[in-house]
């Protein structure tokens, strides 16, 4: 490597650096990790609480009784957490993550009921008769989890400062954002065709849409994050059911941009007068080679035969790619022949209209399944977590068709058997979240991504990208509210990434489609923020992924955590990404990319 290079990674180093020590501080003084009884302590974890429970009626022998649940948890029975005597006292170990449900009962009669939100490591009380119930009181102060994430957001900033800085101090007349345009800058980054619109249409300069890198390396950034366990936050692990996280649309957001890359690719490969059959076999080759990448990463989990789990990441992708390059081969038109047509202001969506009915097709045949096959022992339509929603009623229906119909092609054991709504909605049954049914709707996220590719090369202004995108986010963004009421559990259609229901498709899109806006304008349009270092790890996003699988267990990517706190959890994560990122940038500096 030069100079620049180590000089580059070395700033990278000692930003790392400053992340670990930062997110390992002592937050609060004196944070209380055991919770103490009569009869034992509770070592207190992370997102657990102390609760205690006082029956203060000396003058009866009727006993209380606390039962609570998660509010997370739809219409579910209440659990029973202790039975008190009088003059006695229950220590109960609480979960903090969401805000629980409790009812305080004696013979069988409700006393009370109220909810709580406690904070983690924090000890609380209250005060309950068999008659009236006292407001819970703080006992001791829990721990502010959310102080190591404002601390790692300051270091990340500097991090990204520092690699601005660092242009300053380079010997050169041409600010670094400016000399990146120039010719020559990256030989390996494919290019597209994008005019000038200041000199009058009359000169034309290549060069890759760079915030497109820095989205897919965000995306892939905040996947190895997630993966290796997101610093224990709830926002960072996917949804229990029903709902949206930022785990949640991390996936999607990467369907999204396939969809656009697909479309770029193939501008690039009829421009250049490949074979519609070379392009063909390619297409399938590299589907294929992806639904080999995810059974090889599945084998990892679990190489049993008779229990191998089929479906995965890597599977759907290689569905979605299939199906959208596909219908884009067919009928694509690289030389935008319809430029000066009377529909040329919409010209990127009318042209596509083949494609847009072979989308809405699978689609709307998702929708149908869905709402409409006969599930034995369910209701029709069913599209809850089973288990104990609706009080335990239908408890044997997780995901309804989605799951039947994954039984039907898979079979039961082939299937994910650990799904998010086993800790919240005690489920026993296998659902996978990247199953079949929910295929058909991602298809959609990835065309979605594909328009916006349409806009980048049918429009050159700017302007005109912009208003475009932004259209397209608050198009599918409200349709996708409307879909569920703009509520998390209400509406003909919920957000549901374990579904990829319809309205978690246009919803994320919407997300995409912002988010993409935003990059554009600080990285392509102002200039002001090269995309580095997310952008080095966008361009190996694949080799990043599978190497993070195969990489999880080893140092230094985990370990095991001196204390059970966000912090300490947080550190080990972000060491895990900070480390790929510079692993992303030395691969950038050797021009190696790996691709299917």
């Amino acid at each position: 490597m030069t100079l620049k290079s180590y000089f580059t990674v070395i700033i990278m180093a000692v930003a790392l650096n400053a992340v670990v020590d930062l997110t390992t501080m002592n937050w609060t003084p004196e944070i209380p990790e055991w919770c103490n009884s009569t009869k034992k302590q509770y070592l207190l974890k992370m997102d657990q609480a102390c609760f205690t429970l006082h029956h203060i009626n000396k003058h009866t022998k009727q006993d209380i009784e606390l039962w609570g649940q998660s509010s997370k948890c739809q219409e579910c029975p209440m659990w029973k957490f202790a039975l008190i005597r009088p003059a006695s006292t229950a220590v109960v170990v609480v979960n903090t993550t969401y805000p629980t449900l409790f009812q305080v009962k004696q013979n069988e009669l409700t006393v009370c009921n109220f909810s709580y939100q406690f904070g983690e490591f924090g000890q609380y009380s209250m005060n309950a008769s068999h008659e009236e119930c006292s407001g819970v009181e703080l006992n001791n102060h829990p721990a502010n989890i959310y102080l190591p994430l404002l601390w790692a957001s300051v270091a990340i900033f500097l991090v990204l400062v520092i690699w601005g800085l660092k242009c300053v101090m380079q010997d050169r007349y041409i600010p670094c954002h400016l000399s990146n345009w120039l010719p020559g800058s990256s030989t390996a980054e494919a290019s597209l065709l994008i005019t000038d619109s200041s000199a009058q249409q009359a000169n034309q300069i290549r060069y890759r849409i760079r915030c497109l890198d820095t989205f897919r390396g965000l995306t892939i950034i905040l996947m190895i994050i997630v993966n290796y366990g997101g610093g224990g936050y709830w926002f960072f692990e996917h949804s229990p059911w029903n709902g949206i996280t930022v785990a949640d649309v991390i996936f999607p957001c990467f369907v999204w941009i396939l969809g656009a890359s697909c479309v770029l690719s193939l501008n690039s490969q009829l421009r250049r007068a490949l074979s519609k059959q070379r392009i063909f076999f390619s297409i399938v080759r590299r589907s294929v080679a992806m639904l080999v990448i995810g059974l090889v990463l599945n084998s990892l989990n679990n190489n049993n035969v008779k229990t191998f789990r089929i479906p995965g990441v890597f599977q759907r992708l290689s569905f979605v790619y299939l199906i959208v390059a596909l219908i884009e081969l067919i009928g694509f038109d690289p030389e935008d022949n319809h430029r000066y047509a009377w529909f040329a202001p919409i010209r990127d969506i009318v042209c596509s209209w083949r494609q847009w009915i072979i989308v809405n097709v699978l689609v709307t045949t998702q929708l149908l399944i869905t709402f409409l096959l006969p599930v034995p022992g369910c209701p029709l339509g069913y599209t809850g977590a089973g288990g104990l929603e609706k009080n335990g009623l239908y408890k044997n229906c997780t995901g309804g068709a989605a799951r039947y119909v994954d039984i039907s092609l898979f079979g039961n054991d082939h299937i994910y058997q650990r799904p998010t709504p086993r800790a919240i909605y005690d489920t026993t049954l296998a659902f996978d979240p990247e199953g079949m049914l929910g295929g058909l709707t991602c298809v959609l996220t990835a065309y979605l991504g594909a328009e916006a590719a349409k806009v980048l090369l049918a429009f050159p202004a700017n302007k005109q990208r912009i208003i475009r995108w932004l259209l397209w986010s608050l198009l599918t963004g409200l349709t996708g509210g409307l879909l569920c009421d703009f509520r998390i559990n209400d509406g003909p259609i919920p957000i549901n990434k374990n579904l990829w229901s319809l309205s978690f498709a246009l919803v994320t899109s919407s997300i995409a489609f912002c988010v993409l806006t935003i990059l554009y304008v600080f990285i392509d349009v102002l200039s002001w923020w090269s995309g580095a270092p997310f952008r080095y790890a966008g361009m190996n996003a694949l080799l990043l992924y599978i190497g993070h699988v195969f990489a999880r267990p080893l140092l230094p990517f985990s370990w095991q955590p001196l204390a059970s706190t966000h912090a300490a959890h947080l550190s080990m994560n972000l060491t895990a990404a900070a480390v790929w990122i510079l692993i992303g940038f030395v691969l950038y500096r050797k021009r190696l990319f790996f691709t299917l």
